[in-house]
């Protein structure tokens, strides 16, 4: 008997689909038999390139910093703007919720009492974008703390055309670092980026400056 079209195409995509959310293991082995054995090894070549990078590019590991654990909602989005917090925490190895709330005090505090154009506006509008860590959080509020924590700013936005710092494993120092990027904080170990997302824009993107802890004095 004749297959129907939905039969027919129910068939095809038992064959043809992979379902991204299915166990690794499921995924590798489907990826391993199928028919076109050139695109299967144009995939191996772009994840080893992606994960493995020998060019002088960061290597990305998904990290939330601890967010998930912290008790805090993620609220109605999943994309929050915790990123200094995010960095901070997995840089310092802070729990994250003791970070968060440190910053959103700080923030409380900058708004209160600052005079930058932004402290300014963020008084004139209120609201919780105002105080809460996860709408960001100025420098003026996050570079108190991490200097209370002994860490200390090194800027590179001022650098000539041409010799600025990459977000690149081959150009940034070795260590924990809090990399400060525009509109955006990331950590990078070693040169490894910890982010929910990798930032690195193929290691084009432009770092303004970063936080390290000086390494102790005997």
């Amino acid at each position: 008997m004749a297959l129907t079209n939905a039969e027919k195409q129910a068939r095809w995509r038992k064959r043809n689909v992979i379902v991204l959310t299915a166990d690794a293991g499921e995924i590798a082995r489907r990826l391993a038999t199928m028919d076109d054995q050139a695109k299967l090894a144009l995939i191996v070549g772009f994840l080893n390139k992606r994960l493995n990078p020998k060019d002088g590019r960061c290597r990305w590991v998904k990290d939330d910093g601890g967010r998930r654990g912290s008790g805090i909602p993620r609220g109605c989005k999943d994309e929050v703007g915790d990123c200094v917090a995010r960095a901070i925490a997995i840089a310092t190895q802070k729990p994250y919720r003791e970070v968060h709330d440190a910053l959103t005090v700080a923030k409380v505090r900058d708004v209160a009492a600052g005079k930058s154009a932004w402290t300014r506006r963020a008084r004139r509008k209120g609201g919780v974008h105002a105080f809460h860590a996860d709408h960001g959080v100025p420098d003026e509020a996050s570079a108190p703390y991490l200097e209370s924590l002994g860490w200390r700013y090194t800027s590179t936005k001022d650098l000539p055309r041409g010799r600025g710092i990459h977000l690149r494993a081959d150009e940034l120092p070795r260590g924990r670092l809090i990399v400060d990027l525009r509109r955006h904080y990331t950590a990078v170990i070693d040169g490894v980026i910890h982010d929910t997302r990798d930032c690195s824009e193929e290691g084009r993107r432009r770092v303004r400056g970063f936080w390290a802890k000086p390494a102790a004095t005997p």
